[in-house]
């Protein structure tokens, strides 16, 4: 069942070089022309050979001038053939692969990504394009080449048909012997790239978090983990380059011993009358094609199983049962005013206990409401559910009325957007930033969203002001700077419903306070859900739900829940006694 698949992978494949087909057809006739030249040159080294063993001078000069014109011309074909490959072919291939693995990507639902590492997907888009593109360049050489190739052997054979079956033989043993090596490569190479992944992915996790991990103290422990991972990674490549370099040796002595039977019986025929010493001499030579073709047709499928391994990587991405994609129906919500309605939604991650169980509450258009419940009540969860980055296992979710299974991708994408408590922000400018969500913003549309995120004054203080460049994840920024800049690019996006997922659980008061401030400009406008651990945060909340084990066990205004709820007065005065005054 295996191979039928990879058969189908291969099959898929072909889209990536549809629009280099005619370039491919150029590097082809580039490797016939080398592989002629492969051919006749040992042809024209015996007859020089010859002519200088004669003393024929003229003949000799003649002879030398073609050999040098051949050689040449080679060498010409060669720095052609390697330029227009790169500059004509190999781009294109990476860009047509990576362009269809990056979008796909995009059509992966959010869970992947907290399923599998960066790593993996990195690996897939940077390295496997790349393998793809070099087997290709190289198995076209050594296809041309074995075809040219096997001409000798047949051109051989014609000369002398005995020598031509020793060489025949010497091929056969050696194809016996790769044919027994490249399934056992194939998995070397499968468990290889897979350590790689695993390198790659803490490497990037490390480069992420070093700030912390320097100030944390916690240096040592990484490097550990690092090491042991490299270690890991190291005895895999030692043990595969071990293996290959052994049975490359074993099929080396056959080669050898292939060519000292030719010479042997190449010989004993001179000897007898029955082959002319030039002859001989060509038949010779002609060992390095032999010899190049054994290698060329063992590289050639261990180019095939490359390939296979590379392109099954790449497709695997696309297994929606492994990697699983969004889903999205066809409604688009044009006038989109913000109702979000849970009906018994039941939701667990994987066959883990329920997280949310028969859950049932509403939030109006331009309502602001706030969820507050202990760690791992489903806080989170109800917002994973709200952005679609998860199905719900049961029941209903819906926006304005509509299932949220019926909506298009653009309305929920375009309507929906969450602040974190460390919000993603990209190593550009902060106009740049704001504009990702829309390209086309007008210099007063920006200001405008800035001042209602409390953000327009702070920006206006820096030297550059909209041109001042953030630095990677926004390190150039405090956690309440990069707090009013999502909230700002949130409402650039004109989102109507806004998320607030411990926003400002991280920050100190006075930051709080002026988050709080940029909540309230808005709050008429938006339909705003807060999760917060702080009861200060969600005071002005419209209405307060407590969430416990999955289901709403209380729900009111602040003053409500303090006169009806014990856990809920009592959570608010150990905050207050706490220090957040």
């Amino acid at each position: 069942m295996k191979k039928k698949v990879n058969k189908g992978y291969i099959k898929k494949s072909i889209k990536f070089f549809k629009n280099v087909k005619y370039e491919l057809l150029v590097i082809v006739l580039v490797y016939i022309l080398l592989g002629i030249i492969g051919f006749i040159t040992p042809i024209v080294e015996a007859n020089l050979i010859t002519s200088i063993t004669n003393t024929v001078v003229n003949k000799v000069i003649l002879i030398a001038l073609g050999f040098l014109i051949i050689k040449t011309i080679e060498e010409l074909l060669w720095h052609f053939g390697m330029s227009f490959w790169k500059k004509k072919v190999r781009t294109k291939i990476l860009f047509n692969i990576r362009k269809e693995l990056v979008d796909n990507v995009f059509e992966l639902k959010l869970s992947n990504f907290d399923k599998y590492s960066t790593g993996t997907f990195q690996e897939r888009i940077k390295n496997d394009p790349q393998t793809v593109a070099r087997v290709v360049n190289a198995g076209q050489r050594y296809l041309t080449q074995c075809i040219t190739k096997i001409g000798v052997i047949i051109y051989v054979v014609c000369i002398n048909w005995v020598i031509g079956i020793i060489y025949i033989c010497g091929v056969i043993m050696v194809s016996l012997i790769d044919n027994h090596v490249q399934e056992k490569s194939k998995e070397k190479n499968k468990i290889t790239r897979e350590s790689d992944e695993k390198v790659n992915s803490i490497l990037s996790e490390i480069i992420r978090g070093i700030r912390d991990i320097k100030l944390l103290n916690f240096k040592n422990s990484v490097k550990n983990l690092i090491g042991n991972e490299l270690d890991k990674n190291n005895e895999n490549i030692v043990e595969k380059d071990t293996y290959d370099s052994l049975m490359n040796r074993v099929k080396r002595i056959v080669l050898f011993l292939t060519v000292l039977l030719v010479v042997v019986v190449g010989i004993r025929f001179v000897d007898v009358g029955m082959l002319k010493a030039a002859d001989l001499i060509v038949l010779y030579l002609y060992y390095g094609n032999i010899f190049t073709l054994m290698d060329n047709f063992s590289s050639l499928r261990s180019c095939l199983k490359e390939y296979e391994l590379a392109v099954e990587r790449i497709f695997d991405l696309y297994d929606s049962n492994k990697y699983p994609k969004d889903n999205y129906g066809k409604i688009n919500i044009k006038d989109f005013k913000g109702k979000i309605c849970f009906e018994d939604v039941s939701f667990r991650y994987s066959k883990n206990k329920p997280v949310l169980e028969n859950l049932s509450f509403t939030v109006d258009a331009n309502d602001t409401v706030a969820i507050v419940g202990a760690s791992g009540s489903g806080k989170t969860t109800i917002f994973n559910l709200i952005t679609k980055s998860y199905d719900i296992n049961s029941g209903k979710l819906s926006f304005d009325d509509i299932d949220i299974n019926e909506l298009s991708e653009e309305t929920i994408r375009k309507n929906v957007s969450i602040i974190t408590q460390s919000p993603y922000i990209f190593n550009m400018s902060i106009k740049d930033n704001l504009k990702l969500v829309k390209p086309n913003a007008t210099q007063k549309e920006i200001d405008e969203v800035c001042r209602k995120a409390c953000f327009y004054d702070y920006i206006m203080s820096l030297p550059d002001k909209y041109d001042t460049i953030i630095g990677e994840g926004g390190v150039n920024l405090s956690g309440g700077q990069k707090q009013r800049l999502a909230i700002a690019r949130a409402l650039l996006k004109t989102s109507k419903i806004l998320l607030f997922d411990e926003a400002t659980s991280a920050l100190d008061n006075i930051t709080q306070k002026e988050i709080q401030e940029s909540i309230d400009n808005i709050s008429k406008d938006y339909t705003i859900i807060i999760v917060a651990h702080r009861l200060s945060t969600i005071m002005n909340c419209n209405r307060i739900y407590m969430l416990n084990d999955g289901r709403i066990v209380d729900s009111g205004t602040h003053k409500e829940l303090l006169k009806k709820n014990k856990e809920y007065k009592k959570l608010y005065n150990t905050e207050s006694k706490g220090g957040d005054k």
